[in-house]
């Protein structure tokens, strides 16, 4: 079992994880590492966004790829040995490890409705008595005041 592409890895990845791991293995050539942004993916190879992701996590939890930071959100892939010690059934769990949905973090309660209330009137003290008042009971509104126009005139 020399080849990767006849391990147990290798044969639970999904047709997307396999385009990606030979858009790295292209990319890898004859060296040691390559570094790939998702720009990469997209345009030199047509994976989607979207299965990139995926993809990546479910080799490096295979044991197929090491990833690393790289400079400018770029990531630096290498090919990894990690493979050889997986067996058919540790393959089948580490995939479905992989592509177990984790919960996002929440940092309490989602916000639900509220109810509203009616706002409180201010307390004010007055100066002179030390009496404190909860402010007028009947405010009366201002009306804007603007100039009539001559046909609004109503003659006065």
């Amino acid at each position: 079992m020399t080849y990767r592409s006849e391990s147990p890895a290798y044969a639970v990845l999904p047709r997307s994880a396999r385009r990606v791991l030979a858009a790295i293995e292209t990319a890898i050539g004859d060296g040691s590492s390559a570094s790939v942004s998702y720009v990469d993916f997209r345009l030199d190879h047509h994976i989607g966004r979207r299965s990139v992701s995926p993809a990546l996590k479910l080799l490096d939890h295979l044991g197929l790829i090491e990833i690393e930071p790289g400079p400018r959100l770029v990531n630096v892939f290498k090919l990894s040995n990690r493979w050889r010690t997986i067996d058919e059934i540790e393959a089948a769990r580490l995939a479905a490890l992989a592509r177990e949905v984790q919960q996002h973090r929440r940092f309490g309660k989602p916000p639900g409705p509220k109810p509203l209330k009616p706002p409180k009137p201010m307390a004010v003290e007055s100066a002179t008595t030390g009496e404190i008042t909860r402010g007028p009971k009947h405010v009366q509104r201002r009306v804007p005041s603007l100039p009539k126009m001559p046909w609004q005139d109503d003659g006065r």
